[in-house]
Protein backbone atom coordinates (compact mmCIF):
# COMPACT_ATOMS: atom_id res chain seq x y z
CA UNK A 1 0.00 0.00 0.00
CA UNK A 2 2.89 2.29 -0.17
CA UNK A 3 3.35 2.80 3.50
CA UNK A 4 5.55 5.79 4.43
CA UNK A 5 7.09 7.69 7.25
CA UNK A 6 9.68 10.69 8.12
CA UNK A 7 9.66 11.69 4.62
CA UNK A 8 10.28 8.31 2.90
CA UNK A 9 7.74 5.42 1.19
CA UNK A 10 8.16 2.63 0.14
CA UNK A 11 7.94 4.00 -3.48
CA UNK A 12 11.55 5.05 -2.63
CA UNK A 13 12.75 1.72 -2.24
CA UNK A 14 10.99 -1.13 -4.13
CA UNK A 15 12.13 -2.66 -7.55
CA UNK A 16 9.89 -5.29 -8.06
CA UNK A 17 7.13 -7.28 -6.65
CA UNK A 18 6.70 -10.90 -6.78
CA UNK A 19 2.78 -12.32 -6.39
CA UNK A 20 1.03 -15.34 -6.47
CA UNK A 21 -2.26 -14.78 -8.95
CA UNK A 22 -5.63 -16.50 -8.09
CA UNK A 23 -4.98 -19.26 -10.63
CA UNK A 24 -2.14 -20.12 -8.85
CA UNK A 25 0.85 -18.02 -11.68
CA UNK A 26 3.79 -16.58 -10.44
CA UNK A 27 4.29 -13.27 -11.42
CA UNK A 28 6.54 -10.10 -11.16
CA UNK A 29 6.00 -6.27 -11.59
CA UNK A 30 8.39 -4.09 -12.14
CA UNK A 31 8.45 -0.29 -9.94
CA UNK A 32 7.16 0.93 -12.81
CA UNK A 33 4.00 -0.69 -13.55
CA UNK A 34 3.46 -0.86 -9.60
CA UNK A 35 1.27 2.48 -9.48
CA UNK A 36 2.44 3.61 -6.85
CA UNK A 37 0.74 6.68 -4.94
CA UNK A 38 -0.58 7.96 -1.65
CA UNK A 39 -0.59 5.20 0.55
CA UNK A 40 -1.79 3.22 -2.74
CA UNK A 41 -0.17 0.59 -4.83
CA UNK A 42 -1.66 -1.24 -7.95
CA UNK A 43 -2.27 -3.85 -5.06
CA UNK A 44 -4.66 -1.74 -2.95
CA UNK A 45 -6.13 -0.72 -6.58
CA UNK A 46 -6.82 -3.99 -7.83
CA UNK A 47 -7.17 -7.80 -6.39
CA UNK A 48 -4.08 -9.34 -8.38
CA UNK A 49 -3.27 -12.32 -5.58
CA UNK A 50 -0.62 -12.55 -2.87
CA UNK A 51 2.34 -10.54 -2.41
CA UNK A 52 5.06 -13.00 -1.74
CA UNK A 53 8.19 -11.01 -2.35
CA UNK A 54 9.81 -7.58 -2.62
CA UNK A 55 13.01 -6.61 -3.87
CA UNK A 56 14.20 -3.31 -2.15
CA UNK A 57 17.38 -1.19 -3.26
CA UNK A 58 18.44 0.85 -0.05
CA UNK A 59 21.18 3.99 -0.10
CA UNK A 60 24.32 3.07 1.29
CA UNK A 61 25.15 5.26 4.43
CA UNK A 62 27.14 6.12 7.04
CA UNK A 63 26.26 2.72 9.60
CA UNK A 64 26.52 5.39 12.73
CA UNK A 65 24.62 8.07 11.21
CA UNK A 66 21.82 5.44 10.14
CA UNK A 67 21.70 4.22 13.44
CA UNK A 68 21.53 7.77 14.87
CA UNK A 69 18.52 7.98 12.49
CA UNK A 70 17.17 4.86 13.42
CA UNK A 71 17.45 4.94 16.95
CA UNK A 72 15.67 9.08 16.85
CA UNK A 73 12.69 7.86 14.81
CA UNK A 74 12.16 5.18 17.79
CA UNK A 75 12.07 8.00 20.07
CA UNK A 76 10.01 9.94 17.96
CA UNK A 77 7.63 7.10 17.72
CA UNK A 78 7.65 6.28 21.42
CA UNK A 79 6.73 9.76 22.64
CA UNK A 80 4.06 10.57 19.25
CA UNK A 81 2.34 6.85 18.54
CA UNK A 82 0.55 4.43 21.34
CA UNK A 83 3.24 2.07 20.49
CA UNK A 84 2.42 0.84 23.91
CA UNK A 85 -0.85 -0.60 23.04
CA UNK A 86 -2.32 -2.87 20.45
CA UNK A 87 -2.75 -1.55 17.00
CA UNK A 88 -2.93 -1.16 13.12
CA UNK A 89 -0.90 1.67 13.05
CA UNK A 90 -2.42 4.67 11.88
CA UNK A 91 -5.99 3.92 11.03
CA UNK A 92 -6.78 7.36 9.21
CA UNK A 93 -5.25 8.91 5.53
CA UNK A 94 -4.08 12.70 5.27
CA UNK A 95 -6.03 15.12 3.98
CA UNK A 96 -5.04 16.84 0.86
CA UNK A 97 -5.27 20.09 3.22
CA UNK A 98 -5.68 18.82 6.45
CA UNK A 99 -4.27 16.93 9.19
CA UNK A 100 -6.76 14.25 9.82
CA UNK A 101 -5.63 13.52 13.31
CA UNK A 102 -5.81 17.39 14.47
CA UNK A 103 -9.73 17.19 13.04
CA UNK A 104 -10.12 14.16 15.17
CA UNK A 105 -8.62 15.97 18.45
CA UNK A 106 -10.61 18.91 17.77
CA UNK A 107 -13.54 17.26 17.80
CA UNK A 108 -12.88 16.11 21.38
CA UNK A 109 -12.60 12.65 20.05
CA UNK A 110 -8.97 11.81 21.69
CA UNK A 111 -10.04 8.85 24.23
CA UNK A 112 -13.63 8.01 22.99
CA UNK A 113 -14.19 4.33 23.27
CA UNK A 114 -16.69 1.91 21.81
CA UNK A 115 -15.96 -1.34 23.57
CA UNK A 116 -12.21 -2.20 23.48
CA UNK A 117 -11.37 0.42 21.08
CA UNK A 118 -10.60 3.61 21.67
CA UNK A 119 -9.11 6.93 19.69
CA UNK A 120 -5.38 6.80 21.68
CA UNK A 121 -5.39 9.44 24.11
CA UNK A 122 -1.55 10.65 22.28
CA UNK A 123 -2.24 10.71 18.96
CA UNK A 124 -5.63 11.25 17.54
CA UNK A 125 -5.10 9.09 14.06
CA UNK A 126 -4.60 5.65 15.82
CA UNK A 127 -7.37 3.60 17.09
CA UNK A 128 -5.89 0.96 19.69
CA UNK A 129 -6.66 -1.89 21.53
CA UNK A 130 -7.50 -1.44 25.22
CA UNK A 131 -7.43 -5.48 25.88
CA UNK A 132 -10.86 -6.81 24.21
CA UNK A 133 -11.75 -5.06 21.68
CA UNK A 134 -13.45 -6.63 18.80
CA UNK A 135 -13.62 -6.01 15.22
CA UNK A 136 -17.21 -4.76 15.59
CA UNK A 137 -15.83 -2.11 18.17
CA UNK A 138 -13.15 -1.10 15.75
CA UNK A 139 -15.14 -0.82 13.12
CA UNK A 140 -18.34 1.61 15.13
CA UNK A 141 -15.49 3.49 16.33
CA UNK A 142 -14.08 4.57 12.73
CA UNK A 143 -17.73 4.81 11.46
CA UNK A 144 -18.66 7.24 14.79
CA UNK A 145 -15.20 9.16 13.95
CA UNK A 146 -15.75 9.89 10.66
CA UNK A 147 -19.59 11.15 11.10
CA UNK A 148 -18.45 13.43 13.81
CA UNK A 149 -15.55 14.79 11.98
CA UNK A 150 -18.23 15.52 8.60
CA UNK A 151 -20.46 16.51 10.91
CA UNK A 152 -18.03 19.31 12.28
CA UNK A 153 -15.68 20.06 9.33
CA UNK A 154 -17.40 18.60 6.25
CA UNK A 155 -14.28 16.53 5.21
CA UNK A 156 -14.88 13.14 4.62
CA UNK A 157 -11.55 11.23 6.06
CA UNK A 158 -10.25 8.18 4.60
CA UNK A 159 -8.72 4.92 6.12
CA UNK A 160 -5.45 4.20 5.83
CA UNK A 161 -5.64 0.79 7.28
CA UNK A 162 -7.21 -2.02 4.75
CA UNK A 163 -10.57 -3.85 5.83
CA UNK A 164 -10.18 -7.26 4.91
CA UNK A 165 -13.31 -8.36 3.02
CA UNK A 166 -14.92 -4.69 2.24
CA UNK A 167 -13.61 -4.67 -1.62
Amino acid sequence: MNAGAHGGQMQDVVTSVTYIDFDGNRKTLAKEELQFDYRQSIFSKHQLGMITEATLEVNKGNPKEIEEKMAAYATYRKEKQPISYPNAGSTFKRGEDYITAKLIDECGLKGYQIGGAKISDLHAGFIINTGNATAKDVLDLIKYTKQKVYEKFKKEINLEIEILGEK
